[in-house]
């Protein structure tokens, strides 16, 4: 498979609509048609892709915010800050039929008049947003874009052909509005409280994405829909927890497709501290990570599993706050220029109270570490093991037999827990270890198997054994597929030519 560059993502908004019900609220998903390229079929948010015409002057005079102010809300440049807002305004209402104006009166709009007279101009007015600027100014409304609440972002994989940065925003149903869905956008409409939403996809029941099930989780921690519309739980309240009475973890706020929840940060010792994998340059997070440092009698050392982004674009400004080292593998720590300490395989490290030993684990990543805290004979794993699921093995830096052999080492240490990069703690590693590595024998098997039935192609093999995966989820198997073929290459059990793949025969 020849490697390709990463398509860049277009700048995409989506809409959390919720109301009350039931003592907490229900979230509006909408199913995509089975034939849209993107997600087709699939439950999620309202939304799309931010046009050039967003952007326009026409569209910002019927804004409530202007661009300075989308931009103090988004952090980002004024004039794409107010575009997003007016996208998600734009596609809501296309989609879904709500409108979120008021009159220039500041009365709310007429929700009669939405249904009966403006929903039925939406295929003319919404597709385009300066025809959607003049529809308002004809009809004296403003955009509220004043009452969405962003809710975080995600970005689509770079192995994805089809990427999106998405903003997520979390609005009220405004009152007497009723979802009115476009036939061409949307097949299906669910309203359903974030857990329920989350317990139906698990069942199959509803067609959930990875990234939407993201945000419905993150949204399962904010049981109150006051938090949510008021900003204080999507401004950023991040989550620590004591695992131990050595270990923290302070939950990254980026969720998405390849990072669950979002990435575990572990805060190591008493009495002087490490910190394993400041993620994000958040400034919620950051301070939640160098405040629990600081309690525990500061920092020594910031050490980081790998060098991959959910890891590591916290780490400058968290060993700058703290005024410590940051330490990674050997190997690559003189390619970046914030790592000034070069571990190596055995190295210890020390905090208050804890011993960690760095181990290179490599298979998901060539530079890979894992840290054996010796006190409680516990694993930070980084991505090694995930707390749920299992990992991506993308060549060319992962490599699968060097990632078989880095589970048999782990397995062979008796360990008591594994604290992995994304997920829940493991309490029973020996199990989790075994799983995984009787998982990548079958899926060698499989793999195997495939071409003896005549698949010579990574794309065809993908189709056969992960038929039961979501068709925008193949990019992903086809690296995994990639990684045992390459294994089994090294091993002199399959060729390649080309593009095409042959098992080797006695």
């Amino acid at each position: 498979m020849t490697a390709q560059q990463p398509t860049q993502p277009r700048d995409a908004a989506s809409v959390v609509l919720a109301r009350a019900s039931r003592g907490g609220y229900e979230i509006l998903m909408t199913r995509r048609p089975d034939a849209m390229r993107f997600m087709g079929g699939m439950h999620v948010f309202p939304g799309g892709a931010v046009d050039v015409s967003d952007a326009s002057d026409a569209v910002a005079e019927v804004s409530a915010l202007s661009r300075e102010d989308a931009a103090s809300l988004l952090s980002e440049p004024p004039e794409l800050a107010l575009a997003i807002l007016c996208c998600a305004v734009r596609e809501l209402f296309e989609e879904a039929g709500i409108l979120l104006a008021r009159t220039r009166e500041g009365q709310p709009v007429d929700p009669a008049r939405v249904r009966d007279l403006f929903v039925p101009l939406r295929d003319e007015v919404a597709h385009d947003a300066v025809a959607f600027a003049t529809f308002c100014r004809r009809e004296r409304l403003v955009l509220a874009t004043d009452r969405l609440v962003p809710h975080g972002r995600l970005v689509t994989p770079a192995i994805s052909p089809i990427r999106f940065d998405a903003r997520y925003f979390v609005t009220p149903l405004p009152d007497g509005q009723v979802v009115v869905a476009d036939p061409g956008e949307v097949t299906e409409t669910v309203w359903a409280q974030p857990a329920e939403a989350v317990r139906l996809g698990a069942e199959g029941r509803l067609n959930v994405p990875i990234p939407t099930m993201a945000i419905l989780e993150a949204l399962m921690q904010a049981p109150v829909l006051r938090d949510l519309l008021d900003g204080t739980f999507a401004r950023g309240r991040v989550r620590v927890r004591r695992l131990s009475p050595l270990v923290s973890c302070v939950l990254a706020p980026n969720p998405g497709p390849m990072t669950g929840p979002g990435t575990n940060t572990y805060v190591v010792g008493d009495g002087g501290v490490v910190i394993v994998d400041p993620a994000v340059p958040d400034p919620v997070y950051v301070d939640a990570v160098v405040r629990r440092a600081r309690e525990a009698g500061g920092c020594r050392m910031v050490l980081l599993t790998h060098l991959h982004p959910d890891h590591t674009q916290g780490a400058e400004v968290v060993a700058g706050q703290l005024d410590c080292a940051v330490g990674a593998w050997e190997g690559v720590a003189g390619a970046i220029s914030y790592v000034t300490e070069a571990l190596s395989d055995e190295q210890r490290i020390r905090a208050g109270g804890a011993t960690l030993r760095a181990l290179h684990t490599p298979g998901h990543a060539s530079h890979h570490l894992c840290f054996l805290m010796e006190e409680e004979s516990a694993l930070l794993a980084g991505d090694v093991v995930a707390g749920a699921g299992t990992v991506v093995i993308a060549p060319p830096d992962g490599d699968m037999s060097d990632y078989l052999a880095t589970l048999r080492r782990l397995r062979s240490l008796g360990l008591s827990r594994i604290y992995p990069g994304h997920g829940p703690t493991v309490d029973d590693p020996g199990a989790k270890l075994d799983e995984y590595i009787a998982h990548r024998l079958e899926r060698e098997t499989q793999v195997l198997d495939s071409l003896a039935r005549g698949d010579t192609t990574i794309p065809r093999m993908v189709s056969r054994i992960y038929s039961e995966v979501p068709v925008h989820l193949h990019p992903v198997a086809e690296l995994s597929v990639l990684a045992h073929l390459e294994m089994l290459e090294k091993a002199g059990r399959v060729r390649r030519q080309g593009e095409d793949w042959t098992p080797v025969t006695a």
